[in-house]
């Protein structure tokens, strides 16, 4: 072989290496099913916030839209949408009698009933509706709408108390385990809700100070000896000169919230999937 050849097999290898170190493979290793987990990160091309936009009534009975009602109606959309495999974000909250709500918050904007901070028991939070319109929905309402749907998943945001939230899923439906994807919010949680037996963890860095979720390393460093199906920030992170590059030499997908339009530049960038308001 020449030199000359040579030389080009070199450059074509180094060119190859580099595109593969942006990219990042998926890591599949670690997860009991390697093709669920496949699925759950198709499943999360895009995540449905909160169940989805939904049209509705203005307080003047005028047409608007509505985001965050983590609704009953929000999952039916979801459902009737047809894609899959499907995941949609679910916001959960206790209620003041130990039962898990599907609510971003206790606020009064969600309805008159609620007082700011003040947890309704669910019986009266099942009586109320969601911007004066929807049903609101519960644990039961979510474990229902998994058994109803294959290939769905419902990514957890819990609120208040995220291991108490998902020791309460597990103990609801412990038949369901593999289909919560769970986000914990700092590493502390990682081991717990393994030991609960979820094994689809995302981490979430929303809840971190700017050091820890800026610092890509020690984020890297945790997803090598910790199966995750992927980190997700902020799309404003995707700014921060070299993030997303360093984020992506994790070998772990990465997910950004929350995107309504324009997803395809951030795909662009090696960017696995969004959480939107938009059901597709």
């Amino acid at each position: 072989m020449s030199k000359r050849i040579l030389f080009v097999f070199l450059a074509l290898a180094l060119l190859l290496c580099a595109a593969c170190s942006k990219s990042g493979p998926a890591k599949e290793s670690g997860f009991s099913d390697p093709e669920e987990a496949a699925r759950i990160r198709e499943a999360m091309r895009y995540v449905i916030h909160a169940a989805g936009r939904l049209e509705g009534p203005d307080a003047w009975g005028n047409p608007r839209t509505y985001d965050g009602s983590n609704s009953a109606e929000g999952l039916a959309q979801c459902a009737a949408a047809g894609r899959r495999p499907m995941a949609v974000e679910l916001d959960f909250n206790f209620t003041s009698d130990g039962q898990l709500a599907c609510i971003h918050d206790w606020y009064t904007e969600y309805a008159d009933e609620i007082e700011n901070g003040v947890p309704l028991s669910l019986e009266d939070f099942l009586s109320v509706r969601i911007y004066r319109t929807f049903t609101p929905a519960w644990i039961g309402d979510a474990a229902d709408w998994l058994r109803a749907n294959e290939n769905t998943y419902i990514v957890t945001d819990i609120k208040d108390d995220n291991l108490a939230g998902c020791r309460a899923i597990a103990d609801f439906c412990p038949d369901l385990k593999n289909r919560f994807v769970v986000q914990i919010y700092d590493e502390s949680e990682y081991d717990a809700v393994r030991a609960m037996g979820f094994e689809y963890v995302v981490f979430t860095l929303y809840r971190l100070d700017w050091n820890a979720k800026t610092d890509w390393k020690a984020l890297g460093r945790f997803a090598e000896e910790h199966p995750l199906i992927g980190f997700t920030f902020s799309f404003e992170l995707c700014s921060v000169e070299g993030y997303v590059d360093g984020m992506l030499r994790s070998g772990v997908p990465l997910y950004i919230h929350t995107v309504n339009e324009g997803e395809e530049e951030f795909f662009k960038t090696g960017i696995s999937g969004v959480y939107t308001d938009i059901v597709r």
